[in-house]
This record gives C-alpha cells, structure tokens and sequence, in this order.
C-alpha cells in the first residue's frame, strides 16, 4: 500500500477546493493525512467499518452518518485486486429528499469509481515502468558480467581463479542457487558457487551437481540446440526424485567444433521466476568463450609440448658430443629452479628462469668435442672458443620469441659477482638475477660431476669451494641460500 499512499497530496488538494473531503483508507487504517481544523475528517468508526466492506466486498456502498452527512466509498484496485478504499464525506447535503439523496448517491459513485480508475491506471504505469526499470538494470548486470567475463577468457593465461571468480559473478547476477562450470575430463578448470540456502537444503552440493550433469540425456544438445533446461523438476520423471522441493536447471554446452569440454549452468529453487532468454544467450555467450578458451589453450600447449621436446633434442645434441657432462643441463635446471623458489620468484621469471636454464649451454654444439672432451686443461685459445658459447646460444635462440626473455640468463651465466666474468665482465646486482642463480647451480654441478681432467667432488668439498667464492666469482646471497637448502635436505633430494 505505500503506493497508494503517493496520492496523498491529490486527494488533499480535492479536499481543499472542492466540498468533498476524499481519503484513501486500507485495512490497517487511514493513509492520507486529514486537514487540521475539518472535525468531520477525523477518523470515525463509522469510516473505518465502511472502508473494510468496501474492500472486502470490493464494492460501492454508502452509509448516512446523520446531520445531514453521508459518507461514500469506492474500491481501488491494483493489479486486479482490491487495495483499499476511497472514502468521501458529503459536508453540504441538507434536508431529507430522497430524490436528491439518489442522484447524489448517483453522481458520488461515477465520481469515486473514475478518480479510483485514474489511481488504478496510474499504479499500473507505475508498476510498469517499475518492471521496465529492473529489467533495464539486469541487462546491464548481464552486458556487464559479459564485458568482464570476456575479457578474462581472452587470454591464453585464464586460471581456475579467474574461473571461480567468474562463476561467483555468474551467480550473482543470475540471483540463482547455484552456477557451475563442470569439466568431465578437465577437472583443473571444475569451478562451482552456491548459496548459503542451497547448503542448507543440500546436503552434498557437489555431489549433487555433478548427478544433475550425468542425467542430462546424451541427445539433449542435438539439433542444432546447444543447451538443455529442467524448467520445473515436478514435471520430469528424471530429475523430480532427485530432491523433494521443486526446481529449476540449465546447462549449457560448452565445446568447439566436434570437440565437447563441459557445461555451464545454472540452478535454481525459485520457480516464481523463469530462466529469461536473455540469460540463456548470455550463458551461451560465455560457454563459447570458454570453448575458444580451452581450444586456444590446447593448442599453446601442444605447440609448447613441441618446443620442449625440440629443446631436449637440442640438449641431448650437446651431450652427445660432450660425454663427461651426460645430465649436466638437467640437474642445473633442477637446482636453479630449487634455489628460485627460496627466493620467491613469480611465475614468469620462473618460466623464463627454467628455460635460460635447461638451455644454458645451448651454444656449446658450436664447439670441436675435441676441446669439449679434452682429458687435460684448455689452453688460452682452447678457452677463448669456449667462452663463445654463451652469445652463440643467444644467437642460435633469439628467433625464438618465446625465448626472448630468457636470453640474459643464458648470455650471462658466466658473468662474475666481482666483474672479471665474460661475455660482458658484468657486476654484482648489473647481472640478471636468473644469471646469477645458474651460475650458482652450474658451479655446484661442475664441481661435484666427473670432469675429464679432474674427478668429483662431494657435495660438502663443492659448498666449501662456493663459500670461498663468494663475493668475487659468485653472488654470495645466493651462496648462503643454496647452501641452506642443501643443509635443509632440499639439494641432497635432487643428487639422489
């Protein structure tokens, strides 16, 4: 009834010039304000009663309150249902004709039944446009959970995180129970959101997800359709049983040509509402992204898979020729990668770091194995050709744009903390970090592998021979954090 309350002033500026004073009553009482200094308007048992019949009756009625006033009542219906009731006090009528007390009874029910119409139609537009505004909101919501959604699928980087964050929005915006993305065969991307009430009346949410996704016939998406609705379980022999209150599910396929991923959907215990078509292609919007997505991603992977097994025939090229360091490209990646975890490193210089890594010595399939497998030390030109590795590496690797960033790690493994290193006689911090943390590594697996003019050394002789270093050959930051790890057991793991 508050909107009903809104002809208030109306009614209270009828009542000002025109000899009728006019109110807007509901059960609970009266809901415009009365006139100060106007006795007749007050409110009246009289009133009161006649207002109740009114609605209840959903009718025009009067009743004589005597001294020459009668009081007069029409329904005000909204939404075709009466609301409540207009009364009017008739404050001139004298005398005790019938005939004028018809017509006035007359002209008072033409005139009460229009003024309800007009607040009648009135509430209607009201009501209306009310209704227009909130769809207008959720196509917004929609348009924008779609402009931020696709921005995010965008990219070969997408996570389960950016998954669940999504399906979290998803929820939001659909005001459902639950949404779901479910992967049979990817279970890295599985992402689901509920409701607090949807756990309260569930007891195994996800459990029951994924029987809801297992029940969808295997013909539902055929035809063209990409999609398969539940849009009340009461009316499905398959899914009523699965829970005693009704509901609602959509799931939509999610799959790129010939290639099916999952679905995405949504659930929904609320069956005064309909699943609108509008959410239907936004979740269709969103299910092709995601397709694209996953495709776009196989695809990156299946090229990085090429790449690497390109780079391990690379490596075993190098070993090949070079038959005392067998392993040696391996284990500097393992400890690198060990030693860059201490430290903390973010994912791409992790990526970057495991690449220069591994790939360290790439440069070294341009050198004779003659000097490579020499059985005593190099002499001044022999190390000259073998300082040349690290830039014919960099050279060898700089096509590749994948490998762009990783370059410095490989160009300046041999750099010293003290500047006296090569190719670039580098200082201290001016040596890329994924430099120095190979050299580290490098300098450990030298030391402790079977050298072909010298035999092993124990991992404790090669720390010792580390520390003695450090602060001229190597970063002795990294020195401590190697050999605390290897203190730690974190280095031994990897020598066994």
């Amino acid at each position: 009834m508050t909107a009903l309350a809104l002809f208030n002033d109306l009614l209270s500026s009828l009542s000002r010039v025109a000899p009728l004073s006019v109110e807007l009553w509901d059960l609970k009482g009266r809901l415009t304000s009365v006139e100060s200094g106007r006795p007749e308007e007050n409110v009246s048992k009289e009133a009161e009663e006649l207002s109740r019949r009114v609605i209840l009756e959903g009718a025009f009625r009067s009743v004589r309150l005597g001294a020459g006033r009668t009081l007069f009542g029409a329904p005000v219906r909204t939404g075709g249902e009466v609301a409540g009731a207009l009364l009017s006090h008739h404050r001139e009528s004298q005398g005790d004709d019938e005939g004028r007390d018809a017509a006035l009874n007359e002209n008072m029910e033409v005139f009460l039944t229009h003024l309800a119409d007009f607040m009648k139609e009135h509430l209607a537009a009201q009501q209306e446009a009310q209704k227009m505004a909130e769809e207008l909101t959720r196509s917004f919501e929609d348009l924008y959970l779609y402009a931020s959604i696709s921005t995010q699928v965008k990219t070969l980087h997408f996570s389960n995180l950016m998954l669940r964050d999504m399906i979290r929005d998803l929820l939001d915006t659909m005001r459902s129970d639950l949404a779901f993305a479910l992967f049979p065969d990817r279970e890295e991307y599985y992402a689901v959101n509920f409701t607090r009430d949807f756990a309260q009346r569930v007891e195994d949410p996800e459990a029951f997800l994924r029987i809801l996704v297992e029940k969808i016939p295997a013909g539902a998406t055929s035809g063209g359709e990409t999609y398969f609705i539940v849009n009340d379980s009461r009316g499905e022999p398959t899914y009523g049983p699965l829970h005693p209150d009704p509901y609602r599910f959509l799931a939509v396929r999610i799959g790129h040509g010939r290639n099916f991923y999952g679905w995405l959907g949504l659930f929904s215990f609320n069956l005064k509402e309909i699943f609108r078509r509008g959410e239907l292609k936004l979740l269709s919007s969103i299910a092709e992204q995601l397709a694209i997505v996953i495709s776009n991603a196989d695809l990156y992977r299946d090229l990085e898979n090429f790449v690497i097994n390109v780079v391990k025939s690379l490596v075993s090229t190098i070993e090949a020729k070079d038959t005392y360091t067998k392993g040696h490209s391996d284990r500097v990646y393992h400890y690198s990668l060990v030693l860059a975890e201490a430290l903390d490193l973010d994912d791409e210089q992790m990526d970057n770091l495991s690449w220069a890594a591994i790939l360290h010595d790439i440069g070294k399939i341009g050198i004779p194995e003659s000097i490579l497998n020499k059985p005593a030390r190099l002499s001044d030109q022999e190390y000259d050709i073998v300082k040349q590795h690290p830039g014919q590496g960099t050279r060898i690797l700089k096509p590749l744009k994948q490998l762009l960033r990783s370059l410095p790690g490989i160009l300046h493994h041999h750099e010293r903390y003290d500047g006296a290193g090569y190719p670039d006689g580098l200082k201290g911090e001016d040596i890329p970090l994924m430099a120095r943390i190979i050299s580290v590594a490098d300098t450990f697996d030298a030391i402790t592998s079977v050298r072909a003019y010298r035999s092993d050394k124990t991992p404790e002789e090669a720390l010792a021979i580390m520390e003695e270093v450090a602060g001229t050959q190597l970063d002795p930051r990294l020195v401590k954090v190697f050999k605390d790890l290897y203190d730690q057991g974190a280095i031994e793991q990897i020598i066994a």
